[in-house]
């Protein structure tokens, strides 16, 4: 199996994590992998914020669910859209995914763990990281490097999920 194929069956999200740090150029490895998606037009709708220091990580644990996630993880990035970037809101949305999954293949084929954590369109969470006035918070991926890596997790069958016309 070549390693793309092998990188998207292992990959697995990670929600605990070990204290060390991740190293500068694989931080920067992972946001040059995630601005290579596809996106429409080319539009490249998407914008980053890397959250590394404490204080932010403490201070997102207190408004979003996943706390414990947020707090031990040593980088968060949020992924946001730029409303004035796109053409199309529901490809822009469709490109951002791609960019996430980007984001976490490149993490986990340089040795890291990530989990994509939705559901957050948060106001304070949007102060919280800097949001623009023309940026709508999509997502936050968490990333560091795993305290364990989860057994594989069940997958339906093709047969289930594939139609042939």
């Amino acid at each position: 199996m070549n390693e793309v194929l092998r990188a998207i069956r292992e990959r697995r999200s990670i929600r605990v994590f070990r204290p060390d740090p991740i190293e500068p150029e694989k931080l920067e490895a992972i946001l040059e992998a995630a601005r290579w998606a596809p996106s429409g037009r080319n539009t490249q709708p998407w914008r980053f914020v890397v959250v590394e220091s404490k204080e932010k990580r403490e201070e997102l644990g207190r408004v979003v669910t996943q706390m414990d996630m947020i707090r031990t993880a040593p980088v968060t990035i949020a992924v946001l859209r730029d409303k004035d970037a796109g053409y199309d809101e529901t490809k822009d949305i469709q490109a951002i995914g791609a960019c996430a999954q980007n984001i976490l293949l490149a993490a986990h084929s340089l040795g890291l763990g990530a989990c994509w954590l939705g559901r957050l369109r948060d106001p304070q969470v949007e102060k919280i990281i800097g949001a623009k006035e023309n940026e709508e918070l999509m997502m936050l991926i968490v990333i560091g490097y795993p305290r364990e890596r989860p057994a594989p997790k069940e997958r339906k069958p093709l047969s289930e999920l594939v139609r042939r016309i």
